[in-house]
């Protein structure tokens, strides 16, 4: 599955170039450059590598134990797929924003997630057609506690795909979060899927 994001510091960027003047904006974009030079790009292996890695990862990955090298990779992608959002002045196939809000989400860093998850949403008309968007969506809405929007995501996940990987982890945050929000009887069912789901399992 194709997907992309872009950071928010990337869109800071070209928001300050935008508004520069023209000496202003060959400095900004001369910095862009340079940081681009920094960044290696991916090569043939790490791309396939980085195929298979979405938002269905969340939670599964050990980046922090004995993951060094998939965060590595993430990383590199992650300044890889920037250097060229700035290189092409965002303009890029809206996928590539959906991927890079999972390599973010991945790595843990929700601010830049959102922000890309948030461009591929603008960009791409059938974007609730995407379950593994959806998911990364509805996983950094629920980290945000943004409880109204993350439920909303999640039972989109399982309205287009009601076989999803992670549906017992989207049932079970979903009665947590109606249980959150007093709606003790919704929280209720979704906990009874969710059970029911785990002893079928």
């Amino acid at each position: 599955m194709k997907s992309c994001g872009v950071s928010l510091s990337a869109a800071a960027v070209l928001a300050a170039a935008a508004s520069l003047g023209d000496e202003e904006k060959k400095m900004a974009a001369g910095k862009a450059s340079e940081s681009e030079e920094d960044f290696p790009n991916l090569t043939a292996d790490e791309r396939g590598a980085l195929a298979g890695l979405d938002s269905r990862l969340y939670g599964f990955l050990r980046l922090h134990e004995d993951g060094a090298r998939t965060k590595a990779l993430l990383s590199k992608a992650v300044r890889c797929y920037e250097a060229l959002i700035l290189k092409s002045e965002g303009k890029v196939e809206s996928d590539f924003f959906c991927q890079l809000g999972h390599f973010n989400l991945l790595l843990e860093d929700y601010p830049k997630a959102l922000s890309a998850y948030q461009r591929y949403y603008s960009l791409q008309s059938d974007y609730w057609k995407n379950a593994a968007f959806l998911y990364g969506l509805g996983l950094v809405y629920f980290h945000y506690n943004a409880f109204h929007w993350a439920i909303r995501a999640f039972q989109e996940v399982l309205y287009v795909d009601p076989g999803f990987c992670r549906a017992k982890e989207i049932h079970l945050r979903l009665g947590l979060m109606f249980k959150v929000n007093t709606d003790y009887e919704s929280s209720l069912k979704v906990i009874i899927l969710f059970w029911g789901a785990v002893h079928a399992s």
